[in-house]
């Protein structure tokens, strides 16, 4: 991930020892990256796999974060209005909805953390360079398929095609 990148991996390993299974799941393609980039063997197609791993994680932080937003306002309007046999349960599952949104906020500073590492390294940007291109590629194709003709030029070609002359004549 090029020599800036390296110098921040070998101090920052962004990994919690109690890493939640969404942590875990970037580990393994994070410890193959970093393989691969100490053997020189990083290719832009394992770069493709961590950004997708990471795209999925953001999605499933973001979800996770919504659901636990949307319970802990559930409720703190329980109990606002809960009777004193009530009043303990809420509580406690409050305490359970902070703890878990301790630990989606810990998985999204990793997250954070390694996106930004991916962005400094050379396959990150070669990535993006080919994307670039490609894109730039398939829109002078679609350019050169599609010829700028205005409206009335287009119906004068349309006329003067042998289909419309024999249809005329049949009639």
């Amino acid at each position: 991930m090029g020599e800036v990148g390296n110098r921040r991996m070998d101090r920052i390993y962004p990994f919690s020892s109690f890493a939640s299974s969404t942590q875990r799941r970037i580990k393994l393609q994070y410890d193959e990256i970093v393989e691969s980039n100490k053997a020189k063997t990083l290719t832009v197609a394992q770069v493709g796999q961590f950004i997708n791993c990471l795209v999925d994680a953001r999605n499933e932080l973001q979800r996770k974060s919504e659901i636990i937003q949307r319970s802990f306002k559930i409720k703190k309007a329980l109990l606002y209005k809960a009777d004193r046999s009530s009043f303990d349960r809420l509580c406690q599952q409050i305490y359970k909805l902070e703890a878990e949104h301790k630990r989606v906020e810990e998985d999204a500073t990793v997250y954070n953390l390694l996106q930004e590492q991916l962005k400094l390294s050379p396959a990150y940007k070669t990535m993006l360079e080919v994307s670039a291109n490609m894109e730039q590629k398939a829109e002078s194709d679609q350019a050169a398929e599609l010829p700028d003709i205005s409206f009335e030029e287009f119906l004068a070609q349309e006329k003067k095609d042998l289909f419309w002359q024999r249809n005329r004549k049949l009639r």
